[in-house]
């Protein structure tokens, strides 16, 4: 007799509550009411580095404050993961013609703004959705969760991480995450 298995996704949707998964976009506000995208990165840099580099410091963040990140963050991706697939933005435009409507709305709403993205095509401002594409490009759902349980392990342990993951391995991601986060600001 012929065992018959469910195939599962590893892109399995795990953080998120179901009002989060019907509505992803509010995760996305609640990760950037905690703090600005400024410390955000500069967090998300030290993190690494606690586990990428070895060194004689002690490392720089308790338990509770790494954890409570983890989480943050795996929502946000999950959220991402939502979102890449969802129309995004309410302008459209065509891409051989960037009419001046567009140029002065982004002109407007960079005053409002406190972090406007600074490194986006008008483009990727217009259609968010394709940066979100692009971050899950190079790793997918499971690989962002997968990385980061392996850092959130590391920057617990007190051993150095070289024996889980390469400096090749996590310098790549970090490059890849911090790109594409700067949608925000």
């Amino acid at each position: 007799m012929k065992k018959h298995t469910n195939k599962t996704s590893d892109n399995r949707i795990v953080y998120l509550e179901s009002d989060e998964i019907t509505d992803p976009i509010n995760v996305v506000h609640e990760f950037f009411s905690h703090a600005w995208l400024p410390y955000h990165l500069k967090m998300l840099k030290r993190w690494r580095n606690d586990v990428a580099f070895k060194s004689e410091e002690p490392k720089k963040f308790s338990p509770a404050f790494l954890v409570y990140h983890y989480e943050l963050t795996i929502k946000l991706i999950e959220a991402a993961w939502l979102l890449k697939q969802q129309k995004l933005g309410k302008l459209d435009f065509n891409d051989k013609q960037e009419s001046e409507f567009i140029k002065c709305y982004i002109k407007t709403e960079k005053k409002k703004l406190r972090n406007y993205p600074q490194n986006l095509s008008i483009r990727e401002i217009v259609k968010p959705s394709s940066v979100l594409k692009k971050m899950f490009r190079i790793y997918k759902l499971d690989g962002y969760k997968t990385i980061l349980h392996t850092w959130l392990h590391n920057a617990l342990s007190t051993s150095f991480m070289e024996e889980s993951l390469s400096k090749g391995e996590v310098l790549p991601f970090t490059n890849n995450w911090l790109n594409c986060s700067r949608l925000r600001g």
